[in-house]
């Protein structure tokens, strides 16, 4: 019997979209975890020393870390909490693990001597790794990790040539919206409210992180907004049956939008639509062009996405036993 040590970010997430991530991951390794013995462990709360060598009792086949901003410049349980708190004691019993959509936290970080030798041993040496853009693959090997692919996000990996075909090419008369409450700019999201109010006939708004609604409150020009149900499965539900377009700063609600065929537009606010963007043709807006914002909602255009197939071809290939 296979056993697997899965370490996830939507245990004890404050943010539905690692939710999203997870989701999508364990639909990739279906078939590979349909007869293992998994063990889900979170990645954003600190890992206990003594629970790791007690789940260690008997041996443990896989360890699979999955996706979100796990790569950054300094390794600090304290300073990353968001990202996976590890520390000196807990590493060496973590890994070594396969990664899978990983990405950077942030730009221009350099990574110390301390994180490389950590990473350099908790990227398992005879796996492939995934990572989720160009940028952190190069992060990676400039730090000596040569053994990783580009395969995008894996709530991307579904968004196929047939897939995007059928995502609708002109507006709907509905949209929802997210906002990110730690990339707080009332300009920027004010204006974004005010353009949704101008195009759109009904507008939603939809809580993705745990600050946002609180955020939502501070706005201007918010009558007239409906919420969605705080939690994932009410916003599944709108999308599956609402003809609705997403529109909004939370890059996960936008994946999980066009995973139900619905138009999407990002509005970057951070490095990792823009680097999705340029890898792969996601439909992003650069939070500096916000006013072009009009031009693209009232455009027709159609979402094409170039996913990396080979790449990852080649890493699941690694769990077809």
């Amino acid at each position: 019997m296979k056993k697997v040590i899965l370490y996830e970010p939507s245990i004890g997430s404050d943010n539905f979209g690692d939710q999203i991530i997870v989701d999508s991951v364990k639909y990739a390794l279906s078939g590979y975890l349909s007869d293992a013995f998994t063990i889900e462990m979170s990645t954003h709360n600190p890992l206990s020393w003594r629970y790791l060598r007690y789940i260690h009792r008997t041996p443990v086949t896989q360890k699979i870390v999955c996706g979100s901003n796990l790569i950054v410049g300094k390794l600090n349980s304290l300073i990353h909490m968001r990202q996976w708190a590890l520390s000196a004691s807990t590493i060496r019993q973590a890994g070594p693990c396969v990664f899978i959509g990983v990405g950077s936290q942030q730009y221009n970080q350099k990574i110390n001597a301390y994180t490389r030798s950590a990473y350099q041993y908790l990227f398992n040496k005879d796996y492939l790794h995934s990572v989720r853009d160009s940028y952190t693959e190069q992060a990676l090997k400039s730090i000596g990790i040569h053994n990783v692919v580009n395969t995008a996000c894996p709530t991307m990996w579904s968004l196929t040539e047939e897939k995007c075909a059928s995502i609708p090419t002109s507006k709907a008369s509905t949209v929802v919206f997210t906002l990110t409450d730690y990339k707080q700019d009332k300009n920027r999201d004010e204006k974004l409210i005010s353009c949704l109010k101008r195009n759109y006939k009904n507008v939603w708004f939809w809580v993705q992180g745990n600050g946002d609604a609180a955020y939502f409150q501070t706005l201007q020009r918010t009558e007239g907004i409906k919420l969605l149900k705080p939690n994932l499965e009410s916003y599944n539900d709108f999308l599956l049956n609402q003809d609705t377009d997403f529109v909004g700063t939370r890059l996960h609600g936008g994946m999980r939008a066009m995973q139900m065929g619905r138009r999407t537009i990002i509005i970057a606010i951070d490095n990792r639509a823009t680097e999705l963007q340029k890898d792969f043709g996601i439909p992003v807006i650069q939070e500096s062009d916000i006013d072009q914002l009009d031009d693209m909602i009232c455009g027709k255009w159609e979402t094409r996405i170039e996913l990396p197939t080979d790449n990852i071809r080649a890493f699941m290939e690694q769990f077809t036993y």
